[in-house]
C-alpha cells in the first residue's frame, strides 16, 4: 500500500469522503456531493410531471432525458436502448418477465435458466414468472457458472437465461464471453445483472438486456438502469414512458444518477487499479491467517470485493466485534445477512461455513483503513473463535 495515487489525486474536488473504517459498499456508496446537489436542484425545479407540455413539465422531461444520456455515456451503451425504473429489482422483474412472455408466446419453452450465482432478486424474478420452470445452473469451486451444465441445458431450449456479469458476494467475473456465444448459438436470449459492476469494472457487451445500480457508482437510491439490446424482444409491464419503466418517474434521484456517472466516468478505473491493490492486500493477509481463507477467483475478479470465510466462528460476532472497533464490513451475502439465512453462492460452491465476512471498498478507501483492519483482525477471529 502507498506507491498508488491518493484520493485527491483520483478524485476532483468535492469528491468521495467514505467514513473512517467503512468498507462495505455493496450495502450502499456514499452519496457523492455532486449527486446530492442534483438531487436538491431537481427536487425545486423539476417536481412536475415531466409527461406534461408546460414549461414546468416540459423541464422537469428534458432534466430526465438529460441524465439517461449521461447514464447511457457512462455505460457505453445508445440511449434509445437504455431505460430506468425505481429499483434494480424491479427492472430485473420487468426483463425477466417481459423476455419471458415474448418469447414463450413465440413458442419458445417455458424455461429460465438461472445461475446459482445470482441474486435473490434475480431468482425471486424468475420464480414468479406464471407458468415459467425454473432451472438453477451450479457453480464450479470459484464461483463462476459451469458452461458445461449451461451448454446442456441450453440444447433443451428456454426462454431466458440469467448469468451476471460478475458476483457481488465474492467478486468473481462470470465467463460471459463463452455464456454469450453459448445463448446465441441457442438462439436463447442472456439477461446480465452487473450490480456492483458498473462504476468500477468493465460491463462489456456479452449479454442482450443489462441492469445496473447508480448507487454503485455514488447516486441514492430511487434509479436503476436497464439497457436492452435493439434486436431483443420483450414485453414491458408497461409502456416507458421517457424511458421510464413502472410508475411515476424519480426525476431527481435520476438527475443525480447521470450527474454522478459524468463525475465518476473519467475516473473510476484509476480508482479500480488502488482497490485491486488493497484487495490483494487483505488477500495475502488472510491467507497468512490459520482457519480463514478468502474465496473467489483470486484474478478473474472484481477489484473491490472479497469474502472471507472463517472457520470456527460465526460470523455476526466477528462483523460485531470489527463494528466496535471501528470497522464496518458485512455478514453473509447482501441478500441474506439480515435475517442470517446461510449464503446460497457459498453453499452453491460447496462451501459450508457459520462465518462469512464480505469486505467491499467504496470509492477513496484509505491506506489507513486497510491497515486498521489488518491490524485488528487477527484478534478479532481468535476472539471470535473463544
Amino acid at each position: 500500500m502507498g506507491s498508488e495515487p491518493s484520493a485527491a489525486e483520483i478524485w476532483p474536488e468535492p469528491g468521495p469522503h467514505p467514513p473512517a473504517g467503512y468498507l462495505d459498499a455493496v450495502g450502499g456508496q456514499p452519496v457523492l456531493p455532486i449527486a446530492q446537489q442534483a438531487f436538491a436542484a431537481a427536487l425545486e425545479q423539476a417536481w412536475p410531471d415531466p409527461a406534461r407540455l408546460h414549461h414546468g413539465g416540459r423541464r422537469a422531461g428534458l432534466l430526465l432525458d438529460t441524465a439517461r444520456a449521461a447514464i447511457a455515456r457512462f455505460l457505453g451503451v445508445r440511449t434509445a436502448d437504455t431505460y430506468l425504473g425505481a429499483s434494480s429489482a424491479d427492472l430485473i422483474r420487468a426483463s425477466v418477465g417481459g423476455v419471458f412472455a415474448a418469447r414463450t408466446a413465440a413458442g419458445a419453452p417455458a424455461r429460465i435458466l438461472v445461475s446459482a450465482a445470482e441474486s435473490m432478486a434475480v431468482v425471486f424474478a424468475a420464480r414468479a414468472v406464471p407458468g415459467a420452470e425454473v432451472v438453477t445452473i451450479p457453480l464450479t469451486p470459484t464461483g463462476a457458472v459451469d458452461t458445461e451444465v449451461l451448454a446442456s441445458e441450453l440444447s433443451t431450449g428456454a426462454a431466458v437465461a440469467c448469468v451476471q456479469v460478475a458476483n457481488a458476494e465474492i467478486g468473481t467475473h462470470q465467463p460471459v464471453q463463452q455464456v454469450h456465444r453459448l445463448c446465441r448459438q441457442a438462439g436463447i436470449p442472456l439477461i446480465s445483472d452487473a450490480t456492483q459492476v458498473a462504476g468500477h469494472d468493465d460491463i462489456g457487451n456479452d449479454w442482450d438486456a443489462l441492469i445496473a445500480s447508480p448507487r454503485d457508482w455514488g447516486a441514492p437510491s430511487g434509479c436503476a438502469v436497464l439497457v436492452v439490446q435493439p434486436e431483443l424482444r420483450w414485453q414491458p409491464p408497461e409502456a416507458p414512458d421517457r424511458g421510464w419503466v413502472g410508475g411515476f418517474p424519480d426525476v431527481a434521484a435520476a438527475a443525480a444518477a447521470g450527474a454522478a456517472a459524468e463525475y465518476v466516468g473519467p475516473h473510476w478505473r484509476t480508482q479500480a487499479q488502488v482497490h485491486r491493490s488493497m484487495i490483494d492486500d487483505i488477500r495475502a493477509a488472510v491467507d497468512e491467517l490459520p482457519g480463514a481463507r478468502a474465496v473467489g477467483d483470486p484474478v478473474d475478479r472484481l477489484p473491490h470485493i472479497v469474502t472471507i470465510v472463517i472457520d470456527d466462528a460465526i460470523g455476526e460476532a466477528v462483523v460485531t466485534d470489527l463494528d466496535a472497533r471501528g470497522i464496518a464490513v458485512a455478514s453473509g451475502s447482501a441478500c441474506t445477512a439480515d435475517n442470517r439465512m446461510p449464503s446460497h453462492v457459498l453453499e452453491s460452491m460447496a462451501i459450508i461455513t457459520p462465518a462469512s465476512v464480505r469486505i467491499s471498498l467504496p470509492y477513496a478507501c484509505t491506506d489507513e483503513t486497510i491497515g486498521e483492519l489488518l491490524r485488528i483482525l487477527p484478534e478479532v477471529l481468535t476472539e471470535a473463535r473463544a
